[in-house]
């Protein structure tokens, strides 16, 4: 299988300035450019530059794959408006790391997949719908975190965490995952039963109204007030998160805090949860099948007579395909015999059946499928 790497970066907060765009040509011949995204594509050779500097310098997100089990997601954000501490929490090496520049803080999330991809590896596409959660992180969602955890977890056991770790902080709403966290979830194969198993303990927070700021406008300094409307004039990315922060500390509400349960459980634990969860999701699939099947059957119940003279039709047509669905129609009525109690009436009719075609080798032969 041929080698394929694909990386993608993508301005967000604001477009790349000429000088930007001239020096990321310099880069790489394979550069396809615009003003907000880069795109690197390799089937031999590798990017010469690290990716995490050049997103540090020129860009906000970046995503790459790679067909031998790699995804690695990057996040460059303002320091003026995130905690690092709070991504702290989940820093896991050799899979989510927390740098810092002069400006900002940089997230990097890297998964790394022992038994590789499975099927065919396509990276473009994937960033558009991930782009979200860079939003979602500045908000203080921090599920995305929790599932890299997750996925992580147990490809880092012995040689980077504990033989059988404790979960990290639970976040709230895991049951009920955003579209660009049921993308990642699908882009890295993370096991949904794990997933839901995990979600058992996460709490459920609801958006809350908060009483208006604007009240509170008053209480900023002249100085501040400039300083604000100055960013807005630059057309400073955030503004708005910003002024929200500071009129939240002026009311006394400091920024806003995620909701989290202590993570308690061991891996083990959860691997066990899902193990679970996975057989109840097959028992009622099981249940499902078999209400759909009785319908099946009850609709067939009305056309019974009409069924048997149809698979002595077919059967006279001596080809193959009409063989075959003579042999299905007859598993059914079986089935209808075993539904309602008749089984002995249907034997003695495909008796019959075959012993008036028992000199056809070929639909003998379908007729043993039938038990």
């Amino acid at each position: 299988m041929s080698e394929y790497q694909y990386y993608e970066f993508q301005a967000i907060d604001r477009p790349l300035t000429p000088k930007e765009r001239a020096e990321i040509k310099e880069l790489s011949s394979r550069v396809k450019l615009t003003s907000t995204q880069a795109i690197f594509l390799y089937n031999y050779g590798d990017f010469r530059n690290k990716p995490e500097e050049v997103l540090a310098k020129y860009f906000d997100m970046m995503f790459y794959v790679a067909n031998w089990g790699t995804w690695r997601l990057i996040f460059r954000f303002p320091k003026a408006i995130v905690d690092p501490r709070l991504f702290q929490t989940y820093a896991l090496r050799n899979a989510i790391t927390i740098t810092e520049t002069s400006k900002y803080i940089v997230l990097d999330i890297e998964i790394n997949q022992e038994e590789g991809v499975s099927g065919w590896v396509e990276g473009e596409g994937w960033l558009s719908q991930l782009l979200p959660l860079r939003e979602d992180l500045l908000g203080g969602d921090l599920r995305l975190l929790y599932l890299v955890w997750l996925k992580m977890a147990p490809e880092l056991v012995e040689y980077v965490l504990d033989e059988d770790p404790i979960e990290p902080q639970i976040p709230a709403n895991l049951s009920k995952l955003s579209q660009p966290l049921k993308t990642f979830v699908e882009l890295v194969e993370l096991d949904p039963e794990l997933v839901a198993a995990a979600a058992q303990a996460s709490p459920e927070q609801q958006a809350t109204s908060e009483a208006p700021l604007e009240d509170l406008l008053s209480k900023l300094s002249e100085a501040e007030r400039q300083k604000f409307l100055l960013k807005l004039v630059r057309r400073e990315p955030h503004v708005d998160l910003q002024l929200i922060n500071r009129l939240k500390e002026l009311a006394g509400k400091g920024k806003s805090t995620p909701q989290f349960t202590a993570g308690h459980r061991l891996l083990s634990e959860l691997q066990s949860l899902a193990d679970t969860v996975k057989s109840a999701q097959e028992d009622r699939e099981r249940e499902r099948a078999r209400k759909q099947r009785v319908k099946e059957l009850e609709a067939l119940a009305s056309r019974e007579a009409q069924t048997w003279k149809k698979v002595v039709d077919l059967i006279e047509l001596k080809q193959a395909k009409p063989y075959d669905e003579a042999t299905a129609l007859l598993k059914d009525l079986c089935d209808l015999a075993v539904h309602q109690g008749r089984l002995a009436e249907f034997s003695e009719r495909f008796d019959k059946i075959k012993s008036d075609y028992s000199n056809r080798s070929a639909l003998m032969t379908r007729f043993r499928s039938i038990k």
